[in-house]
């Protein structure tokens, strides 16, 4: 069995910008973004597809740290009026539709994916957004429909040079402008990913930071508590309570 989950707001906000310049940009937005989902379905030969959503809202991360997100343009006001009326054409299209109320819809897709490939199934997440390569696994990989690329642990670790269990860790120590994170001052990519060469992880690499050179010993002196927050927050959770059984996700083919 193969599942293949969707991040809804993704996938419809990057067709929907697509679309803009059409007669109908809504409706042009709807069903390409159920032929893309049909496409990927017959790609990954899925057996199961859910679609997940999430409300406008304040999150466990957004009280942890404030500005979590700042910066981000806002959602077009007709595609955000029309989202409910979207769900309603996906689910009633046979696709699985779900949000829950104050969790983020990164977090109910990585609990969804995480509890499925635990249980033996395959599992695709389709997403361009690289803070699911976290996820990645010998059951569980990342679609870009847009790039039409995988993302595998083998392209994880081609693309980051680490293993897929150490991207919180690594974005722990750079921050993460596309979210709004801090990071470490002082050091960037390469510097943090030779620190995850040589220590394996943030924690190793905090409680031997005596062992650094001194420029990035005094950096995680400095801010040794922002990198511990900033994985907290990059860290997608897997424990959200998600309420349903496989069989409501069961996709068919031709629809």
């Amino acid at each position: 069995m193969h599942l293949l989950i969707v991040d809804a707001m993704n996938l419809i906000r990057r067709i929907y910008a697509a679309a803009a310049d059409t007669e109908l940009p809504l409706e042009a937005t709807r069903s390409r973004c159920l032929s893309a989902i049909a496409r990927n379905a017959e790609y990954a030969k899925a057996t199961h597809v859910a679609m997940v959503f999430e409300q406008k809202c304040q999150t466990w991360r957004h009280e942890l740290w404030p500005d979590y997100k700042l910066g981000r343009p806002p959602m077009p006001e007709e595609l955000q009026r029309d989202l409910a009326d979207m769900q309603r054409y996906f689910q009633q299209s046979g696709v699985f539709c779900l949000e829950l109320a104050g969790w983020e819809g990164d977090d109910v897709m990585a609990t969804l994916a995480s509890k499925a490939a635990f249980a033996g199934l395959q599992v695709t997440i389709l997403s361009t957004d690289k803070g699911f390569c976290q996820l990645v696994n010998p059951r569980l990989s990342v679609r870009n429909h847009f790039d039409r690329f995988t993302w595998d642990e083998l392209m994880v670790e081609q693309k980051f040079g680490l293993k897929p269990q150490q991207l919180a860790d690594f974005w722990a120590l750079t921050g993460d402008s596309t979210n709004h994170l801090p990071g470490v001052a002082g050091i960037g990519p390469k510097t943090a990913g030779h620190l995850l060469d040589q220590f394996g992880s943030l924690d190793v690499l905090l409680v031997q930071r005596e062992q650094c050179d001194t420029k990035v010993r005094n950096a995680l002196n400095e801010h040794w508590a922002t990198a511990v927050l900033t994985r907290i927050l990059a860290r997608l959770r897997t424990d959200v309570p998600l309420g349903f059984n496989l069989h409501d996700l069961r996709w068919q083919s031709g629809r």
